[in-house]
């Protein structure tokens, strides 16, 4: 079973807002936020947990964690409950439907459907705007992991579909 390229967009967005040098508190690491000390033998093969912060090993990993999640839990959106580490039946926080709406977005631009430019995402957060994509957040402003995620531009995502 593969998983849908705009599915890995979809977690990373929501993850790390495309951020591939984000940390959460927890230890959660890089694009697909993968928790090393529990993955940490997936990492070995590639040199360790400080593979975490290669964007090629984090994606590698974290699509191998999410598979895992959702053969286990036996459907999309319960193997993406399970991936954020919500108990089987628990409360997720709305990850999932977070995660099933930004992939419908990304779908809707990969085939090529008209999607509004200042579309909020599904956290409630706006799109940065383009400008401001190299722009340093103030010294009191966001993290690096909470700051406003950017979605991949229209042609960025096409290039999936090649």
């Amino acid at each position: 079973m593969g998983v849908e390229p705009t599915l890995v967009l979809a977690v990373m967005a929501i993850e790390s807002s495309f951020n591939p040098f984000a940390q959460s508190p927890v230890g959660r690491r890089a694009l697909m936020q993968v928790l090393t000390r529990v993955h940490d033998e997936k990492y070995e093969p590639f040199g360790g947990v400080h593979a975490a912060f290669d964007p090629i090993t984090n994606l590698r990993v974290g699509v191998q964690v999410l598979k895992e999640c959702i053969r286990r839990a036996g459907s999309l959106e319960a193997g993406l409950r399970q991936y954020v580490g919500a108990q089987p039946g628990g409360a997720d926080g709305g990850y999932a439907v977070k995660v099933l709406a930004e992939r419908s977005f990304l779908l809707d631009v990969a085939q090529g459907r008209s999607v509004p430019a200042n579309a909020a995402f599904p956290t409630g957060r706006p799109v940065a705007p383009d400008d401001a994509a190299g722009a340093a957040p103030a010294a009191d402003g966001p993290t690096a992991a909470s700051a406003v995620p950017r979605r991949p531009r229209p042609e960025q995502v096409a290039l999936l579909r090649d």
